[in-house]
């Protein structure tokens, strides 16, 4: 079961109802903080349910061109968020319908925090950068994979010995995951395989 989600777009404002309260409080921890990045918190009931600023945007799966340089600054600002024992905050569910992009101000948005850990921040990147992979031609994949990383950069490290040890487990991850849930990609690109090679080049 999923959040119950309502939008009341003449109001401006989302409710999103929890699953449970532990789902209430992760949500609220990161909204809490007040991150430029994400809508913001307009208020919330202290159990299941909070009210956020409504989005008018669109996801960045459906833009035809992303701008993977400022996404990636976006990791790079939700990772600065907390440090915790050599972890950071990491959103974890990096599906790309949690991303979006408004056309008003040229703006992308990070939403969903349901699921966010305290983790190695290679794991988002990797797992945000598998879907990708697994859509694009080899040429494309590879122009976006080196503005990505580069950018993070710019702002935080990206580990490759944590990288190289993450990246093994979290393509069976990715895989199993898709599996489950039915989102392989049809047609998969049909360079998938080169594109994941392409991934331990950091």
């Amino acid at each position: 079961m999923k959040s119950n989600i309502i939008i009341q777009k003449d109001k401006k404002q989302v409710i999103k109802i929890c699953r449970n309260s532990k789902e209430f409080k992760k949500e609220l921890y990161i909204y809490e903080k007040n991150p430029y990045f994400a809508p913001r918190l307009l208020d919330h009931n202290g159990t299941n349910t909070l009210m956020l600023e409504y989005i008018p945007g669109t996801p960045i799966v459906e833009l035809i061109q992303p701008d993977f340089s400022r996404i990636a600054y976006l990791f790079s600002q939700l990772h600065a968020l907390e440090l915790n024992k050599g972890k950071r905050i990491c959103l974890q569910d990096t599906n790309p319908n949690n991303f979006l992009y408004r056309n008003q101000d040229k703006k992308y948005f990070m939403l969903d925090f349901s699921e966010w850990e305290y983790d190695f921040p290679e794991s988002d990147l990797i797992h945000f950068l598998l879907f990708w992979a697994s859509i694009y031609p080899f040429n494309r994949f590879e122009l976006i994979f080196n503005q990505f990383k580069n950018a993070y950069r710019l702002s935080l490290p990206i580990n490759p010995i944590e990288w190289e040890m993450l990246l093994p487990e979290i393509v069976l991850l990715f895989d199993s995951r898709r599996i489950k849930f039915n989102k392989i990609q049809n047609p998969l690109s049909p360079d998938v395989n080169r594109n994941r090679e392409l991934l331990k080049e950091v």
